[in-house]
């Protein structure tokens, strides 16, 4: 795996580095980690992509991301968005929005679970 990996003006189906810097392009996921131990970090300007998972921090500057599950901590920037995120310390600046936080994503996850797992004692129910 690459040490540093970046980015620019492109259109990339899946990036993985120790460190990830997008700018002015799209990802379809990225993880930024040796190992789930290693500390990598992940860098966006002007550019997104879907699920990230980071060993380190995330800064996010102009551009978004469909899920972040980072280590360390997620600054959003001016102009950003996100849909969930997942990490100890989240930093928003003016400007930037996130549909669901730390505690609003765990709780989501923990409501559809419940919902799938009665749904499927449902299904098991009928078929005896």
């Amino acid at each position: 795996m690459q040490e540093h990996m970046q980015i620019e003006r492109g259109l990339v189906g899946a990036a993985q580095g120790e460190e990830v810097d997008i700018r002015n392009s799209a990802v379809g996921a990225a993880a930024a980690s040796r190992a789930l131990a290693a500390a990598g970090n992940l860098t966006i300007t002007n550019g997104g992509g879907g699920p990230m998972a980071i060993g380190g921090n995330v800064s996010i500057t102009n551009g978004g991301a469909q899920t972040i599950l980072a280590a360390g901590g997620a600054t959003l920037g001016e102009r950003s968005f996100v849909a969930f995120v997942l990490s100890p310390k989240v930093t928003m600046e003016p400007g930037a929005r996130v549909l669901c936080s730390t505690r609003q994503a765990l709780a989501f996850g923990a409501v559809v679970s419940a919902a799938i797992l009665a749904v499927a004692g449902i299904v098991r129910r009928g078929q005896e």
